[in-house]
């Protein structure tokens, strides 16, 4: 069976994009004795088509499900996997609980507006394996290390490292452009160096093409800058007059909420 949307990124690593535009790239990683997910869409659309594309690879089991950070275009179809764990940060279950939950279905409602009325419909089911630094999963000949290096995107983005097959997924740590809606600007920039120095080489990021170590390093140093723009008190309309193209398209739109989201968390 071929699914649309899925190829091979690595050695027994593959990524599923989706036409909807509605949820973030999925991973799956295949090792002898079972199956690894990376996030798991928006809607149940997405989740069942990333399903299929398991199936269409393996007839092992989904052992694990990883996500990278709460957002609901990474978590949302969790509940399809079941009875596979959820893996998480423990601030990504935190987010996603009772109430807590329920307000970011709201908020991701405004930020999908065309899409909020079916946002009502999802199944939010939080991880129920979470950890606080560094973790590693075993699925037979494949190991899957999970590290936590601070905030950026938001508090609890993690890194995925596919040992075996020298691949990172670092959700939307990465990307252009960075969304920065609950982003940690001035932390951002140390997080990505942390990432830079992973062992792996490739990185997948939630939303773009596969990128190389170096580019990681290029959007630390760009973090970097605007921290320090930030710091030194520069105005924002100064910031976005002075900003290099590549800032700009790293930032986009989202330079002005960047340098709000620097004053309201830093220190």
């Amino acid at each position: 069976m071929s699914v649309d949307g899925l190829s091979e990124i690595a050695d027994r690593v593959y990524r599923v994009e989706f036409a909807s535009g509605q949820s973030a790239h999925s991973g799956i990683v295949i090792g002898d004795d079972a199956v690894a997910v990376v996030d798991t869409c928006t809607f149940e659309d997405d989740a069942r088509i990333l399903l299929e594309a398991v199936a269409s690879l393996t007839a092992l089991p989904i052992r694990y499900v990883v996500n990278t950070h709460h957002h609901g275009d990474h978590t949302f179809g969790n509940w399809l996997f079941r009875p596979a764990a959820i893996v998480g940060h423990e601030r990504c279950r935190a987010w996603l609980v009772g109430d807590a939950g329920e307000t970011h279905r709201e908020l991701m409602g405004k930020w999908m507006p065309a899409s909020k009325e079916r946002m009502q419909s999802v199944v939010i089911d939080a991880p129920d394996v979470t950890f606080e630094e560094r973790m590693r999963l075993h699925l037979g000949g494949v190991t899957l290390r999970l590290d936590y290096f601070g905030r950026a995107h938001t508090d609890n983005d993690i890194a995925i490292g596919v040992e075996e097959a020298g691949l990172c997924f670092a959700g939307d740590m990465i990307g252009e452009p960075l969304f920065c809606e609950d982003a940690f600007p001035a932390e951002w920039g140390s997080t990505l160096r942390a990432l830079e120095g992973v062992p792996e080489a490739t990185f997948a990021s939630g939303h773009d093409p596969l990128v190389d170590r170096a580019y990681v390093g290029r959007q630390a140093a760009l973090a970097e800058e605007l921290a320090a723009s930030c710091a030194a008190g520069t105005p924002l309309e100064q910031i976005v007059a002075d900003a290099s193209p590549e800032m700009q398209a790293v930032f986009g739109h989202q330079l002005g909420i960047a340098v709000e989201r620097y004053a309201a968390t830093a220190g």
